[in-house]
């Protein structure tokens, strides 16, 4: 933006609008804004703000978070000056420019040509419009101040603007509209414009070295009286402030967003370049943590995929289950930028490969620059002090070269130590003496001392010996790693989003991945294995399931020809089932997703060899989801657009890319497979996994392959998968119930006895059943989901599918006072609350002592429709199967429930509502104000 420099301008006798502002100020209080030209923008920092302005060449439009946030974006265009980045420069500043702007490297055009006006609309803002943005933010309107010779040559060009923003709104007339001063404009275009926003009511820049300054009195009482006028259109008026913020202390920051809102204002409190995340209403929670793994850690060998490394394998779990987002970076490449300060909640240092013993300087660079900023800082394993002498005395920690310890003794504090295998005495291990320390573990011998393991000033570290440890090739958490994360991160309880649970009960979905439909059935060679699956799973068990095939193995110009019109009969018959949705197993199911040349070729060695076929992504993903939607799925049910990966479940970024640009789902991957047998919390995998801007969605657990050493035996081995469910509910729901496997499970006696028996289990327990497709886009919101706090309240945005946020049990909630919140429940030590579905936005409002007004406990059905009216709550629940309700009795609130029940049931304050078969009901909930 071009900003109000801090000496006088043009003004006005100064104007008395006390009346404007005290009618704006509680307006002001609940907007929130946010001006952010930087890269790669956090959405979870973004989203709670109303207003959220961006530079539109750094924003990747089809990511999620762009989904989630897109009726809050304004793309940034100036329209009174052209930048010299833009690339038609040169023809526009030829043609209308008419002075050069050295300060912001632009050049002032002649507005007044309404061919100008038609450039911007059809080069400028048509193409951001294709690109998906619907908001705009128009900056530098009154550029052509500088230009105008005369009263009659700035009337022609603010006649041109104003003919250019009607046009813009006749032919946008649902975009939002937000004007950078424009004040002389409001009178012709007030009744489509949304916010005005101002600078420099308080703190700005100097308008040539562009230094930091304060705003004399007059210049502000000039800008006040204007936006008085702004206010009497009801148009929400937003000041942007300059301050630097490494060197801003809060207590400035917070008295310049107050003085703003008394003013009616809503505030927005930035760098000079609005790189940063700055300050306005809300300021949202850190929920990223910074990963900095090793990328030598799989050098020479075939695990070279980052899905393998040990800081995500081993800390996303924990990170994820409270609430916070691993954001994973290579040592090698990661640079520390500004922005880092401003977004990392904390940072975790993990490097197991070569990196650290060959470039010690960029390491303790890196290091201290996460240090320098701020940041709280985990270093897990061992750094040696004879290449990082300087990097541990600015940690403050002394080191002794080891030596042989005489009788040493180890102690730990058992809050944070022994998890899942007692502490070691590493071989050979320096020794450490910190400063300020709490020690987690410490060695005494008669000789000598250490703390290997401690949480610090700046943070924390474990070294050797009180991490992890590796034995028969399993991995096992010496520390505990939701304690020493939690402590030495300094990561603050806040509401979880939590993707494991819907309206109290625990998630179930199943899908099947494609493969081997044309099996034959041992016990009956007529039968092929997808015929079983259709006859003895699929219509026996009511649940919803969503089920792939693989487009080779059916197609007749596929492998098997012949086989085509049954196996193409029986997927027919599979997809008319109501409690069954389709998804693609992709073309040729590719076996290494990483093996796609840059070109976009894969080789036959590493996908099915189909005779005849070139491979490329558009016609493994969309193609196979057109044979699907047009030849399989019957007419009026709805069509797919799901993908199930296939053979390694390791899409690239090029991958993903195609899949968010077409607007799919996709899920796959993951490993997560803990037994009695093997009870570590390193089996349990993640939600995803980021790559590039994009997502990759895990499964809840692993397939039937996995759990019978690849289909090699035992062939009832599924039945294990229930002990997985088991150990990822309790001591914490780490995961929902995810029944994952294949077709060629209907081919064995054994293995289908095992699906029944995996089946028969759900079934008996109390879970909100669901479409895969209704799972993975709760867990692309877990990414995306943006919260604030604000005084005793939470305000969550971008919870859109995703609806449920978890408390610490100590916590209450006041659902009378808060918005879309329709109940909660408590489980161990944990409270469960449930969102209102489809709504940008909820505020949780936290209670002294108890619930109050929480009249939904749990449910088996989900919410298609809510509405609130005053003291009232009206919602509508849907279930897949016979609908159960367990309401809470309360003396305020009133529960109505249409149709009766068909068994009611009191118990410990609670009432379970059941049906016989009806999977729907109306429910009123009337409260006492």
């Amino acid at each position: 933006m071009k900003r109000l420099c801090c000496n006088s301008l043009l003004r006005l006798p100064l104007l008395l609008f006390l009346f404007a502002s005290i009618l704006y100020a509680a307006g002001a209080k609940e907007k929130s804004a946010l001006f952010y030209y930087g890269e790669a923008i956090s959405w979870p920092l973004a989203g709670v703000h109303d207003y959220i302005v961006v530079q539109p060449s750094h924003i990747d439009t089809y990511t999620h978070g762009f989904a989630r946030y897109r009726d809050k974006v304004y793309a940034y265009v100036s329209v009174g000056e052209i930048d010299e980045g833009d690339p038609h420069y040169a023809t526009v500043a030829k043609r209308w420019g008419k002075r050069r702007n050295k300060t912001w490297h632009s050049t002032i055009v002649d507005v007044s040509d309404p061919a100008y006006g038609d450039y911007l609309l059809d080069h400028i803002v048509a193409p951001l419009v294709e690109r998906g943005f619907a908001n705009f933010f128009f900056d530098t309107l009154d550029a052509y101040r500088a230009i105008a010779k005369n009263e009659r040559e700035r009337d022609n060009m603010r006649r041109g603007l104003v003919r250019f923003l009607k046009r813009f709104h006749t032919r946008y007339p649902k975009a939002h509209l937000i004007l950078n001063r424009g004040f002389e404009l409001l009178e012709d275009v007030h009744t489509f414009v949304d916010a005005v926003v101002v600078e420099s009511l308080y703190k700005g820049l100097r308008p040539k070295t562009l230094t930091y300054c304060d705003i004399c009195r007059s210049d502000r009482m000039w800008l006040m009286a204007k936006l008085d006028k702004v206010k009497r259109y009801g148009i929400v008026p937003i000041a942007v402030e300059y301050l630097p913020l490494d060197r801003t202390d809060n207590r400035t920051i917070r008295r310049t967003i107050e003085k703003i809102r008394r003013d009616g204002i809503v505030p927005y409190i930035g760098d000079r370049h609005l790189t940063r995340y700055g300050y306005s209403n809300r300021h949202a929670v850190k929920r990223e943590i910074l990963l900095l793994y090793d990328d030598t850690e799989f050098d020479g060998t075939d695990n070279d995929d980052k899905v393998y490394s040990t800081a995500f394998r081993q800390l996303s779990v924990p990170l994820e289950y409270m609430g916070y987002i691993p954001v994973l970076e290579p040592i090698s490449t990661w640079r520390f930028r500004p922005t880092d300060k401003d977004r990392f909640a904390g940072a975790v240092v993990w490097l197991t490969g070569t990196y650290p013993a060959k470039h010690p300087e960029q390491v303790s660079r890196h290091i201290a620059s996460i240090l320098d900023a701020g940041i709280t800082l985990l270093v897990i394993d061992t750094l040696f002090p004879d290449a990082y002498g300087a990097l541990f005395a600015r940690m403050g920690i002394r080191t002794q070269t080891s030596h042989p310890l005489v009788a040493p003794k180890m102690t730990w504090n058992d809050r944070y130590m022994g998890y899942e295998t007692p502490p070691y005495i590493a071989a050979d291990t320096p020794l450490y003496h910190p400063k300020e320390a709490l020690p987690l573990c410490r060695i005494d011998a008669k000789n000598a001392h250490s703390v290997p393991a401690a949480i610090t000033p700046w943070g924390g570290y474990l070294f050797e010996g009180t991490s992890m440890v590796t034995l028969d090739n399993q991995d096992l958490w010496i520390a505990d790693p939701f304690a020493v994360l939690k402590k030495a991160l300094r990561l603050r309880e806040i509401p979880v989003p939590d993707v494991t649970t819907e309206n109290g009960r625990r998630i179930l979905f199943s899908h099947i991945d494609g493969d081997g439909i044309m099996n034959r059935a041992e016990w009956d060679p007529k039968r092929f294995s997808g015929e079983v699956i259709y006859s003895d799973i699929l219509r026996k068990y009511p649940l919803p399931i969503s089920v792939s095939i693989v487009e080779a193995e059916t197609a007749p110009y596929g492998l098997y020809p012949k086989l085509s019109p049954q196996l193409e009969a029986i997927a027919r018959n599979i997809y008319a089932l109501p409690n069954v949705e389709a998804a693609t197993h992709t073309f040729s199911h590719p076996f290494v997703w990483g093996k796609i040349t840059p070109e976009g070729d894969l080789d036959p060695r590493y996908r099915l060899d189909v005779k005849g076929y070139r491979f490329s992504i558009t016609r493994e993903l969309s193609g196979s989801l057109r044979y699907i939607n047009t030849t399989l799925i019957p007419a009026g049910k709805p069509k797919t657009r799901m993908v199930f990966w296939s053979g390694d479940c390791l899409p690239q970024e090029p991958v993903l890319r195609y899949v968010y640009t077409h607007r799919m789902l996709q899920i796959n991957g993951g490993d997560t497979m803990i037994t009695y047998a093997e009870p570590w919390l390193s089996l349990v995998a993640p939600i995803g996994i980021a790559r590039g801007n994009y997502r990759q969605i895990f499964t809840g657990a692993q397939n039937e392959n996995v759990y019978t050493d690849d289909w090699h035996g035992p062939y009832w081995g599924f039945k294990r998968v229930v002990q997985t469910f088991e150990l990822t509910d309790t001591p914490r729901r780490l995961k929902p119930i995810d029944i994952y496997y294949h077709y060629y499970s209907g081919s064995k006696l054994a293995s289908l006895n095992a699906l029944r028996y995996v089946y028969d289990w759900a079934m008996r327990q109390e879970t909100t059943p669901l479409f895969t497709s209704q799972y993975i886009p709760k867990a692309m919101d877990f990414y995306t989901v943006s919260i604030a706090e604000e005084d005793n309240d939470w305000y969550i945005a971008g919870a859109y599918d995703l609806h449920t946020v978890r408390l610490p049990a100590s916590q209450h909630v006041n659902c009378l006072e808060s918005d879309g919140v329709l109940g909660t429940k408590r489980r161990a030590d944990v409270r469960y609350v449930h969102l209102a579905p489809q709504r940008g936005s909820h505020r949780l409002r936290i209670a002294d002592s108890r619930d109050r007004g929480c009249m939904l406990v749990d449910t088996d059905a989900l919410v298609s429709e809510y509405s609130r009216e005053d003291e009232t709550t009206r919602y509508r629940l849907q279930s897949y199967l016979p609908l159960q309700l367990r309401i809470r009795s309360d003396d305020v609130c009133r529960v109505d429930v249409v149709p009766q029940a068909d068994s009611i049931a009191e118990q410990n304050g609670t009432t379970l509502l059941r049906y016989r078969t009806r999977k729907d009901a109306n429910v009123t909930v009337s409260c006492a104000p």
